[in-house]
C-alpha cells in the first residue's frame, strides 16, 4: 500500500465529500428541506466540528477499504462497483432509517437516495482513479 497515494487519495476524497455534501444537502435540496426545517438546528447553528469529522472518517474509511480491495482491474469500472457498495452500505441504511423515524417526506428521501447514488458513484471513481493500482491502459477499453 502506497502511504503517499493513500494520504493523497484521503485529502481528495475528504475535500469532494464536503463539497459535493454541502451542494446536495445545502443548495440543491434547500427547499425540500424547509418544510421540515423545524426537526432540524436553525440554519447557521449547525455542529460544524460533526460535520468535518464525519466527513474526514468517511474519507479515511472508505479509502482504507478500497485500498485492501483495490485488485488489478480497470479502474472505472473499480470505481463504480466500490461507489456502488459505498451506497449500499451507507446511504441506502441512513436515508431508509431517518425515513422510518423522522417525518421526512417521500418526494425528499427520493432526491437524497438520487444524488447521494451518484455523489458515491463519483466518489467512488475519484477513488479508484486517484489511488489507482488497477490497469489503466491508453485505450478507451482499458477503462471497463
Amino acid at each position: 500500500m502506497n502511504k503517499v497515494r493513500l494520504i493523497l487519495t484521503i485529502v481528495v476524497v475528504f475535500i469532494l465529500a464536503n463539497f459535493s455534501g454541502f451542494f446536495i444537502h445545502a443548495i440543491w435540496l434547500k427547499q425540500d428541506y424547509m418544510p421540515i426545517a423545524q426537526h432540524y438546528r436553525p440554519e447557521g447553528t449547525e455542529k460544524m466540528p460533526f460535520i468535518i469529522l464525519a466527513y474526514l472518517s468517511f474519507a479515511i474509511g472508505s479509502v482504507l477499504i478500497y485500498a485492501r480491495g483495490v485488485e488489478n482491474k480497470p479502474l472505472l469500472m473499480q470505481g463504480v462497483r466500490f461507489g456502488l457498495l459505498v451506497f449500499l452500505v451507507l446511504t441506502i441504511p441512513s436515508f431508509f432509517i431517518a425515513y422510518a423515524v423522522q417525518p421526512v417526506p417521500a418526494v425528499l428521501l427520493s432526491k437524497q437516495v438520487l444524488a447521494e447514488l451518484v455523489d458515491k458513484i463519483l466518489l467512488g471513481v475519484m477513488t479508484a482513479l486517484v489511488y489507482g493500482k488497477g490497469r489503466l491502459g491508453s485505450s478507451p477499453s482499458a477503462l471497463v
